[in-house]
């Protein structure tokens, strides 16, 4: 079998020409031929590969500063957001004190005792102790004076002067030395009485020596009595809040003209209620008794 292959070529001119090619030379020229081209194209292929992947690198790039920005902005926002909170806390934390200095000056002042008992009974757990000055160690404090002090009878019942004080005093009917329970503060018949803290009414009722009479639980181991009322105007076990008018000022009982005998027991002890009363206002003070 022939391994050669003839190829003529003719001219215009007529001339012709022959070449002669060996079947093997031939192949190896195809095969040479095609693995260029599978080679340009694999060449092109990657080629445009790595541009798409430049592409998508520059695009993550991108995204990565667009990212790093977006996080630093995030950043700033909460460091500024958390120096607004601070400076807020510490506002607060500042008029929580002062608010708790009064409140514990108040309480001072009339004699209220600050020492908050409680019983470990039935409980448990960790200790964890509850930093000195921090917004909850002030927080549940001023907790604690605000549930006292909406116990404590501040102010005056019913606007008047002072006619006689607590304690040693010389009895109006007949002239001899006693123990005065309380404040007589006069003021014309039918004057509103008010009360000077949150409580429900325990005891009501008439009798030769007081009159008309009220008697009101505050809570806290605190107590207030009116007597020689005109009349009551709440009735027992009624809840009263703070400044509502509870009675009318009289002069009945055991009394020589219109005025309200007031009262304060704190833990079962009568005492003296005019540095309560001096808390909301003044009071003036005259001469005389009732």
């Amino acid at each position: 079998m022939d391994n050669k292959l003839h190829f003529m070529v003719t001219s215009e001119r007529g001339v012709t020409r022959s070449f002669i090619f060996s079947k093997d030379k031939l192949q190896l020229v195809a095969v040479s031929f095609v693995l260029m081209v599978l080679g340009s194209f694999v060449g092109w292929y990657f080629s445009c590969e790595n541009v798409s992947l430049r592409h998508q690198v520059a695009v993550l790039k991108e995204d990565l500063r667009s990212t790093i920005a977006l996080n630093q902005n995030i950043q700033e926002r909460v460091a500024k957001q958390e120096k607004e909170q601070k400076s807020q806390l510490d506002t607060a934390l500042t008029e929580l004190r002062e608010r708790s200095d009064v409140i514990k000056s108040i309480l001072n002042n009339v004699g209220v005792d600050l020492n908050f008992a409680e019983s470990a009974d039935s409980s448990g757990g960790p200790f964890a102790k509850l930093p000195e000055g921090s917004y909850e160690s002030l927080t549940l404090l001023v907790d604690q004076y605000l549930d006292t002090i909406h116990s404590v009878p501040l102010g005056v019942p019913v606007p008047g002067v002072i006619t006689s004080r607590f304690g040693r005093r010389i009895d109006p009917f007949n002239q001899k030395p006693a123990f005065h329970g309380g404040v007589d503060v006069k003021n014309k018949i039918g004057t509103e009485i008010k009360a000077p803290a949150a409580g429900v009414v325990v005891a009501r009722g008439h009798t030769r020596g007081f009159g008309n009479f009220l008697e009101i639980d505050h809570g806290n181991s605190f107590q207030t009595r009116y007597l020689h009322m005109k009349q009551s105007l709440v009735k027992n076990g009624e809840k009263v809040a703070r400044g509502q008018v509870i009675g009318l000022v009289g002069t009945s009982g055991r009394s020589t003209g219109s005025h309200l005998h007031y009262e304060i027991k704190y833990r079962d002890k009568l005492i003296d209620p005019v540095k309560f009363m001096r808390v909301g206002s003044s009071v003036p003070l005259a001469m005389g008794s009732n």
